[in-house]
């Protein structure tokens, strides 16, 4: 949170009533007809002039209207037949109720509103007042000891003159205009009407001889109005509803009644522009807020706001005009604090559409419990914002769908979309903090969420193109709602991007959010059935599809280690399946894959790596392939599903964020490659991992291989030739090796551990070339060479010695690499009885062993025989070389014998030797002593 913002609560102290927490509908709801029967029941600060004008805000239009009103009493000129038409907030009601105080006790008036001083007094002032909304002509009502059915009847009596009207009042028939004008005689006498078209309704279900009441009630009226404005010092104030939806959709008998006055009276409308905020936070608040902490506020907030325009601006004239509007956007939030002015204006614009909505008394409710309940969870907001209202607490919850109805119906939407256990907005959030913890009290997606709800109520009536807009928020007017210092536009268009993706009930049509009880298809996404295991064939099959789009040399999802060739000269990468990073004992079976070949023991182990998944990114790619199936199969249902074109752009929408999803999880999926070594003696394995290092490449084979052969350097592409001269010990010196056979080359780069490993024997091919080309040895096919008195010979003519030669005519499994010693002319002959290592011996030997010698005159060894002492590490070393030799021979006899000084016990040898030959169905002969 800003240094210099704290929330809008320390700038402010709420009205006693708010404090309370007391928030009910009779605390805000002006029970007009209780005040003028002076009611206990009625709360004192309506009952009260001084308690009502201490808590009453005085707009311009009030007060002109009370200086009219008080003028005319005194017998000053003008329309004397006046007709509330009052926006939100108007609240007629309280209108009328001030003229009634100011009427009443006019001193008292004139003490409270300094101005009113050099008004004129009109003495005392006769008050008739008539509640609609209570005013039943079926059970009457009691005023002055008189029960009374009709308009007439009520005003003769609040006049104190009821035996003018008593015959007509029984016959519930309209008096004359003579009766009416006696009635009004010349005395101040005041008529204040509320909800007088409740009334009327329910009078036109009583009949009277050949008419009803209700239309003696508007024949009255007419009379009325008539003598009202032809008289000196009497004035008519009444309220009308606002609209046919006020109206009970009786549109009809409202244009009637407003046609029966319209003659004579003249509209006016109390409340207009902003001065609705001064009226709220004159009710809500115990005194007005602190003026600097306001004007702070507002500033910081516009200043953010117009950041965001002036970039989004596309031109300058366009970032002229955002820095112009700051002027104005910081004005109204200074004005409106602690009220964002969005709040307000979606309330007056846009709730005051709706058929239930109590433009004065509900709007007072509900915001005195959002003050009430954000201050008592210490909500840290700078303005209360429409995306600032505390849904998850019921009391809200219920002041809120009071007002704009439809409670039953959007029960789904909030529980699964806003404040439920699982709701999508607080899922977001939760992420978002994760990644950010400053964002942990900010709550954008509950902020926004909350702002496209209060948006989904009420249409708002357009001019420019003459008609009601329908319910919803553009992005525009949702991010100047919402945004402030603790929450830029970036991050809000980033958090609406996912609601739209993610909420079940939230609709966008191009150009408008809202929500609706109807699911979207993020719902019908939801609800599709989705095997496990065609989620599992489709993360195999497309991570198969990528690997083999750029290597033969992968396994994807080997079943167990028989499923990763051996014997082939090349480096092959094993890609586990998912299931892999869920099994205990992960090592053990790591080593298993890198050590056996089925049930036999892998030969070529410096030749596999193991791509292991990362747990972590299993069920984010499981989700997001799940979806990917689900939008498919919905797409295929569009028909059956009857979507939208709405409908049918948001499923393509959600279709490439899933893909993208998709695909970001199975880049992360595969981020450690394992691989076989030795330590102390036993395989053991070197875990190499992406870590934090910075990758170029995406694919997911290509990652591997820029780990393993950019980044770690495990894998080689290349080879030196001379490094083959170091690791095979080639030369003349004693204990080196004169000829080398190539299929033994590549068998060790491939079997030995101490080996570099290679890509594939292309690597050898080319270092092989290039050591020819070198000198640092030659090459010929192992059927050109001779033997003369004991050694090895090439010919010059068959030896490839210090020339330039393709990888590609090379053959290392025919081939011998040889010193340059052993190239002769042709027809030269060996002047030593030195003999040589051959070719054949070379392939049946490790290139360190020392050579079995050949029996006098012959190239080739029918039976061998080698004895050998070996510890356990010397035995992992001979391994290779005794494979070879088991490989060449078909089988080879092998004889063991252990000996330990002070024994060896039985059961231990039992389980540790006996079992595991007989479980690997090999046949062993154990003799003791």
């Amino acid at each position: 949170m800003s240094e210099k913002l704290r929330p809008w609560f320390e700038g402010v102290r709420l009205h006693p009533d708010v404090e309370s927490g007391e928030l009910n509908r009779s605390t805000f709801a002006i029970d007009f007809g209780g005040v003028l029967a002076n009611s206990e029941g009625v709360p004192l600060v309506y009952r009260d002039g001084r308690s009502f004008w201490l808590a009453t805000h005085l707009t311009s239009g009030v007060t002109r209207l009370l200086h009219e009103v008080l003028t005319l009493l005194s017998g000053g000129p003008g329309d004397r037949v006046l007709q509330l038409r009052s926006p939100f907030g108007g609240g007629k009601s309280h209108v009328l109720l001030a003229l009634y105080h100011a009427g009443k006790n006019f001193k008292l008036f004139q003490q409270a509103v300094g101005e009113a001083k050099s008004w004129p007094n009109p003495g005392e002032v006769r008050i008739a007042g008539l509640d609609g909304e209570k005013f039943d002509p079926v059970a009457g009502t009691t005023i002055k000891a008189v029960t009374v059915h009709t308009l007439w009847g009520a005003l003769a009596a609040n006049l104190g003159c009821f035996d003018l009207m008593r015959r007509q009042e029984e016959a519930r028939t309209a008096p004359g205009g003579e009766i009416v004008k006696e009635m009004l005689g010349d005395q101040p006498t005041l008529i204040l009407f509320d909800e007088v078209l409740r009334y009327v309704e329910r009078a036109m279900g009583i009949a009277v001889g050949d008419s009803n009441l209700g239309r003696q009630a508007l024949e009255f009226l007419q009379t009325l109005t008539t003598e009202v404005a032809g008289s000196s010092k009497a004035v008519i104030v009444y309220s009308l509803q606002a609209s046919g939806r006020e109206a009970l959709e009786n549109i009809g008998l409202l244009n009637s009644l407003d046609h029966l006055a319209g003659r004579v009276d003249a509209k006016r409308e109390p409340v207009a522009g902003d001065e609705i905020l001064d009226v709220l936070k004159k009710r809500l608040l115990q005194e007005s807020p602190n003026k600097e902490f306001a004007n702070n506020a507002g500033q910081t907030i516009a200043a953010e706001v117009t950041k965001w325009k002036t970039a989004e601006a596309p031109d300058e004239p366009g970032r002229r005009i955002a820095q112009d509007e700051n002027i104005l956007i910081t004005n109204r939030l200074q004005s409106s604090f602690p009220f964002h002015v969005s709040l307000i204006d979606l309330m007056k614009e846009r709730w005051a559409s709706i058929n239930d909505f109590q433009r004065t008394r509900g709007a007072l409710r509900f915001l005195a419990a959002v003050l009430y309940k954000s201050k008592a969870l210490g909500r840290q907001s700078y303005h209360v914002g429409p995306g600032d209202i505390p849904l998850e607490d019921a009391d809200v919850r219920n002041a809120f769908f009071t007002e704009v109805g439809q409670r039953e119906q959007y029960q789904a939407v909030i529980e699964h979309d806003l404040v439920g256990p699982n709701a999508r907005a607080k899922r977001i959030d939760a992420q978002l903090a994760q990644q950010n913890p400053a964002l942990s009290l900010v709550r954008p997606a509950t902020r926004m969420a909350t702002a496209i709800l209060m948006y989904s109520f009420g249409g708002i009536q357009r001019q420019e193109v003459g008609e009601m807009l329908p319910p919803g928020v553009t992005e525009r007017e949702l991010l100047e709602s919402t945004l402030g210092p603790d929450l830029d536009s970036i991050t809000a268009q980033s958090v609406l991007k996912q609601l739209r993706e993610e909420c079940l009930y939230l609709h966008y049509d191009g150009l408008r959010y809202s929500y609706k009880t109807t699911p979207n298809v993020n719902k019908l996404i939801e609800d599709e059935s989705v095997h496990p295991e065609d989620i599992r064939r489709y993360v195999h099959d497309e991570i198969e599809r990528r690997v083999a789009a750029v290597t033969n040399a992968a396994v994807v999802w080997p079943q167990d280690s028989s499923a990763i060739p051996d014997k082939e000269p090349r480096f092959i990468v094993a890609y586990l399946p998912l299931e892999f990073s869920e099994k205990p004992e992960r090592e053990r079976r790591a080593i298993d894959y890198l050590t056996q070949y089925g049930s036999q023991l892998r030969l070529y182990r410096n030749a596999v790596g193991l791509a292991i998944p990362e747990k972590r990114q299993i069920e984010g790619l499981r989700s997001a392939a799940r979806h990917v199936l689900a939008v498919e199969a919905v797409k295929k249902k569009r028909s059956s599903y009857k979507l939208s074109k709405e409908q049918i752009d948001q499923l393509r929408e959600r279709e490439g964020t899933e893909q993208g999803a998709f695909e970001a999880s199975l880049r992360k999926l595969y981020n450690s490659v394992w691989l076989l070594k030795i330590q102390d003696g036993h395989p053991a394995l070197d875990q190499v991992d992406i870590g934090g290092r910075p990758m170029k490449e995406q694919g997911v084979h290509e990652r591997m291989r820029e780990l393993l052969e950019d980044v770690t350097r495990r894998v080689f592409t290349t080879v030196k030739s001379l490094k083959i001269v170091d690791l095979m010990k080639i030369g003349k010196e004693a204990g080196q090796t004169r000829t080398v056979d190539t299929r033994v080359l590549r068998d060790a780069f491939f079997q030995s551990l101490d080996f570099p490993r290679i890509v594939s024997e292309r690597v050898l091919l080319d270092a092989i070339a290039s050591g020819i080309l070198s000198g640092h040895f030659a090459y010929a096919l192992k059927s050109r060479i001779r033997e003369e008195d004991g050694k090895y010979l090439v010919s010059r003519e068959d030896a490839i010695v210090s020339r330039s030669i393709s990888a590609d005519e090379l053959d290392l499994d025919s081939g011998c690499l040889f010193i340059l010693e052993c190239v002769v002319e042709a027809g030269a002959t060996s002047g030593s009885g030195e003999k040589p290592q051959g070719p054949d011996e070379a392939a049946s030997q490790p290139p360190s062993s020392s050579p079995p010698q050949n029996e006098p005159g012959s190239s080739t060894i029918k039976r061998v025989s080698l004895e050998m002492r070996l510890t356990k590490q010397d035995l992992y070393k001979a391994f290779n070389a005794l494979g070879n030799l088991a490989e060449k021979a078909g089988a080879i006899d092998l004889r063991v014998v252990a000996e330990q000084s002070d024994g060896i016990d039985r059961n231990w040898m039992r389980n540790a030797v006996t079992e595991p030959l007989e479980e690997g169905s090999i046949e062993v002969q154990i003799k003791e002593g």
